[in-house]
């Protein structure tokens, strides 16, 4: 019994410190107030202390020995890695999802669109979630439920951070669900191979999107042009290395 009740005040405080991180109510540096969380959660120490090694291991908080706990800022190179890994994964769970999507979730989806396309009408903000429950009802459609938790967790690595500046991302929605639409296009009449491939190398990619890209990461302008660039020195010098 006490071992679910300490599960339960475990997630009970993940979520907690999630939500602040995402709110940017807690920001990079940011120091976790353990006595403040003891008196309003009512949790003691072994709840707590399991959260933050979760929280370390996904690398949203850093624990300094007889310091504390404090918030992890995302580097470039950290948003650029998990946005790969994430492009490539979505792009394998989509092709897996194919069929059953195909069969199942496009009545989902097309309602999903016509609801973002009411708000750009309208000049309404969308829901939060909008995008994700667009993208989960496509991965819930997956046989392989370890790929989708994997996933989920990159991509929890990249939108979970707060970010410094939301209004520059809004402009790039309607692109982005003007490719949801297409998407449904390719699910209808297309491949589970066109699924994946346009899900990895165009829904997720870097390239012409370094500003929404900087936003996100809450990055100074060309500092993902940057990153390719020594990201394309280093692979010129290992290449002659090995030559």
């Amino acid at each position: 019994m006490s071992f679910f009740h300490n599960e339960s005040l475990r997630k009970k405080l993940y979520d907690y410190i999630k939500l602040k991180i995402n709110s940017g109510e807690l920001r990079p540096g940011d120091p976790i107030n353990q006595k403040e969380i003891f008196e309003e959660l009512n949790i003691s120490r072994t709840p707590y202390r399991d959260c933050m090694i979760q929280l370390e291991s996904e690398g949203f908080v850093r624990i300094i020995p007889c310091k504390g706990v404090v918030i992890r800022e995302l580097s470039i190179d950290e948003g650029m890695d998990a946005q790969e890994v994430g492009a490539a994964l979505e792009g394998m769970a989509c092709e897996l999802a194919f069929y059953n999507a195909r069969e199942r979730s496009i009545p989902k989806l097309i309602e999903l669109i016509a609801r973002a396309e009411k708000c750009f009408h309208d000049n309404e903000p969308l829901a939060p979630n909008l995008n994700m429950e667009f993208h989960m009802a496509i991965l819930e459609q997956s046989p392989n439920h370890s790929l989708v938790e994997q996933l989920i967790k990159m991509r929890e690595r990249i939108y979970d951070f707060p970010q410094h500046a939301t209004l520059p991302l809004l402009k790039w929605e309607k692109m982005f669900w003007q490719e949801h639409r297409h998407l449904v296009e390719i699910l209808k009449n297309g491949t589970p191979t066109e699924f994946g491939r346009y899900m990895r190398d165009v829904h997720w990619k870097v390239q012409g999107r370094e500003e929404y890209w900087e936003t996100l990461l809450s990055v100074k302008p060309g500092t993902v042009k940057q990153y390719f660039e020594r990201r394309r020195a280093y692979c010129e010098q290992e290449r002659e290395t090995n030559n």
